[in-house]
C-alpha cells in the first residue's frame, strides 16, 4: 500500500509525470488532495480523469433536453443522467472517454451475439481497413493485397444484397 508523501495515511491520489526524462511521482492521502485544491469525486474514476481540467468554464450553459443534467452537475456526480446526455455533452466528453479507453472514442473490439448483420459487417469492415493500413505501413505488401481482397469480397457482398 503507498503512502502519503506528507503523512502516514493511505495514498488515494497518484499523480506520475514524466518532464524533459525526469519522472516524478506525488501520492496523497485525502486530506492532503483536497489542501492542493484536488477535487475527489463519489468515485475514484474522477480523480484520474481530472474534470475540471476538461471542462472550460464558459457563461453558456447547456442543459441535456431528456433529464436536464448540467455539466457542473455531472462533475459532482460523476455519473451522467440519461443516455441523451452522451450527444448534448459529447464535445466535453470525448476527452475524459478516450483518456479511459486508451484513446478509443469509438467501439474496436467484438461485437455482442445479439448484433445484427450489418453491424457485424461494419466492424469487420473497420478491422480490417485497420490490418490493411498497419500492412502497408510495415511493407507487408502480400498481407495487404489479402486484406484488399477480403475487402473487396465484402463490399461485393453489400451490392449483391441491395439490389
Amino acid at each position: 500500500m503507498t503512502t502519503c508523501d506528507y503523512c502516514d495515511q493511505a495514498a488515494i491520489y497518484h499523480d506520475v509525470r514524466i518532464e524533459n526524462g525526469v519522472h516524478t511521482t506525488l501520492n496523497l492521502c485525502q486530506h492532503h488532495a483536497i489542501e492542493a485544491g484536488i477535487e475527489l469525486g463519489p468515485i475514484d474514476l474522477s480523480i484520474v480523469l481530472n474534470a475540471d481540467a476538461t471542462f472550460s468554464e464558459s457563461k453558456e450553459v447547456i442543459v441535456c433536453q431528456d433529464c436536464g443534467m448540467t455539466i457542473a452537475q455531472y462533475k459532482e456526480k460523476s455519473l451522467l443522467g440519461c443516455p441523451t446526455c452522451y450527444e448534448t455533452f459529447a464535445e466535453q466528453l470525448k476527452h475524459i472517454i478516450a483518456n479511459v479507453q486508451d484513446n478509443h472514442t469509438q467501439h474496436v473490439g467484438r461485437a455482442p451475439s445479439s448484433a445484427n448483420a450489418d453491424v457485424s459487417r461494419h466492424l469487420t469492415v473497420r478491422r480490417l481497413l485497420k490490418q490493411l493500413d498497419k500492412a502497408v505501413t510495415q511493407e507487408q505488401y502480400e498481407e495487404a493485397a489479402v486484406l484488399r481482397d477480403e475487402l473487396r469480397k465484402l463490399h461485393e457482398g453489400d451490392t449483391f444484397h441491395e439490389n
